[in-house]
């Protein structure tokens, strides 16, 4: 068998180990690069193998991350022949797994202030955005793929079991990573909190260890000390958002006022600084604006006035 047709073999994965030791023994004494098949001959008779496109790409990596080691000049025609067949090689390979490679098609989908809206991603999971939220996602997420969302806002999810795992990335420094799960996320300018209705949720934050949690419990990621905290949660008032109604249980005013101004957009200004400390205990629905302010009124010993976009509560007396 001449040496052409045992570098055709190798190409093929054929060869037995005698041939293989004929092949190297050939090399080491041998400089003669017209005794080599041409790159077009290999390109025929390799099989390229199937390969997972991440397991392909770091395979790619490596071989163009490696040190190129000093060659005998000897054997200067024979690697520059050789490395002509691999760039071959390579270039099929790139381009094949370029052309395969479910290209990413991002959706934005962002809700006004005052309205939610249910979206259904690819792989079945359903996620409720809360008003004046967005969210991003690859609409060609498969149950088989890395499965990925970007959150800004609030919303509630309810993940589709699969093998590969879900992951939220919230603001700038949160991960929460889930298989199949129920859970609420609110992210605004200060912190992030996520609680947790069903299943078990992973949270990671920078310089933080991943955070486990269980249903009924929430994690507080504040932005400007980079800390996560683990406390009970009430899930009731903190999620029944996704069902059209907003409950409190012993909210300041100070704090619906930011609700007020996240959801609607609606700066909310107190004539008396204690007014702000005042607690409601009640339910609203959800998407609006005037009812709500209506129950406030009624429920607690204050005046509210809307006017040009702005809501100012003063004291009832």
């Amino acid at each position: 068998m001449d040496i052409r047709e045992l570098f055709i073999k190798h190409a093929q994965g054929t060869c037995t180990a005698e041939e293989k030791a004929l092949l190297v023994a050939w090399l080491q004494e041998n400089e003669d690069a017209a005794a080599l098949p041409d790159p077009e001959e290999l390109m025929a008779v390799i099989t390229l193998p199937v390969l997972e496109t991440a397991a392909a790409e770091r395979m790619l990596e490596n071989i163009l991350e490696t040190p190129v080691l000093p060659i005998r000049r000897n054997y200067r025609p024979l690697i520059i022949r050789w490395v002509a067949a691999a760039a071959v090689v390579l270039g099929l390979v790139a381009t094949t797994l370029w052309w395969y490679r479910p290209h990413a098609q991002w959706v934005s989908v962002r809700t006004p202030y005052a309205q939610m809206r249910t979206i259904t991603l690819p792989d079945g999971s359903a996620i409720h955005l809360n008003a004046n939220s967005e969210l991003k996602y690859d609409s060609n997420m498969q149950r088989s793929n890395a499965r990925e969302v970007w959150l800004q806002g609030e919303a509630f999810f309810e993940i589709a079991p699969a093998a590969a795992q879900f992951t939220v990335h919230a603001g700038q420094g949160l991960e929460v990573a889930v298989l199949g799960t129920r859970f609420n996320i609110t992210h605004n300018d200060s912190s992030i909190q996520v609680v947790l209705n069903s299943g078990r949720v992973s949270v990671k934050a920078a310089n933080n260890s991943p955070m486990l949690l269980l249903p009924g419990e929430m994690a507080v990621y504040h932005g400007g000390a980079q800390s996560l905290q683990k406390q009970a949660a009430d899930t009731l008032v903190l999620t029944g958002w996704k069902d059209h109604v907003l409950t409190f249980h012993q909210t300041s005013l100070q704090e619906i006022a930011g609700l007020i101004q996240r959801h609607f957009g609606v700066q909310v200004v107190f004539t008396a600084p204690e007014l702000s400390r005042l607690q409601f205990t009640g339910t609203a629905p959800a998407g609006n604006l005037e009812l709500l302010l209506s129950i406030l009124e009624r429920s607690l010993d204050i005046r509210v006035n809307k006017t040009n976009g702005q809501v100012v509560i003063r004291p009832a007396h």
